[in-house]
């Protein structure tokens, strides 16, 4: 039975909707991301119908167009922090053998197709980075940055679960504290008095704060810094090469 049908019964159903539609795209995550985040996007492209069918469900229901599916602010965050993910992949399959830059249009790649091209969702016509910057920083909780990929080696690791209501405080601190852990997104020479970090904090430094007290709040507890609050920060470059499971 097509979802459009089951909307118009009752909203009684909206329960077994979200639970089916999230174990879509769950069944996704875990068949075709592997552990550090890489993504089989050829066997998605040969297997699309668990994402087919995670699109219909997005392209029908959102928090704006049926506010009482998702009463709370994590059921919001959530949704909002798949769609985007979902959005990505779609991108992604549709443009086979290519990454991020070059399947841009733009000047750069804040002003490129691959953020400003709209999807259907809830009926409205939305695109990533309307959801990004529009939606999910406007919930002022920095670490959606570390949940949402754009389908780039420097990015945070696309997870290999869904995000989920009920789980989703606990699911951004152990991605907040995996990324910030990473000494490839995070390092801090001691020697020469430099934290380097990933661009991600130099783009959003609005949304983390200081950038030293926030990445403190998640660094490993057994290990002794010295006095980084007098450190100088730089900023790695941004590897914007595919993460797909062959690059």
């Amino acid at each position: 039975m097509k979802l459009i049908t089951i909307i118009i019964f009752s909203l009684i159903f909206s329960n077994d909707i979200i639970i089916d539609a999230n174990n879509s795209f769950d069944s996704i995550l875990s068949s075709y991301v592997d552990s550090s985040g890489k993504v089989n996007y050829k066997a998605i492209i040969d297997n699309p119908y668990s994402l087919n069918d995670y699109f219909e469900f997005i392209e029908n229901i959102s928090p704006n167009n049926f506010p009482d599916y998702f009463k709370t602010s994590n059921a919001k965050k959530a949704y909002w922090i798949n769609t985007y993910n979902a959005l990505i992949l779609k991108i992604m399959i549709d443009n086979p053998s290519k990454n991020i830059l070059e399947i841009s249009r733009g000047p750069s790649i804040f002003g490129s197709f691959i953020f400003f091209q709209k999807f259907k969702i809830g009926n409205e016509m939305l695109s990533p980075h309307y959801i990004e910057h529009r939606i999910l920083r406007k919930l002022d909780d920095p670490r959606i940055h570390f949940a949402i990929n754009c389908a780039s080696k420097s990015c945070p690791p696309l997870g290999n679960k869904i995000l989920k209501e009920e789980d989703l405080d606990d699911q951004l601190d152990e991605k907040a504290v995996k990324f910030i852990n990473s000494k490839e997104h995070v390092y801090i020479d001691n020697e020469k008095k430099i934290i380097y970090l990933n661009k991600l904090f130099k783009w959003f430094k609005r949304d983390f704060g200081d950038l030293k007290l926030y990445i403190c709040e998640y660094l490993d507890s057994n290990i002794v810094y010295e006095d980084i609050y007098n450190y100088k920060v730089s900023f790695f470059e941004y590897d914007w090469s595919s993460n797909a499971t062959n690059s």
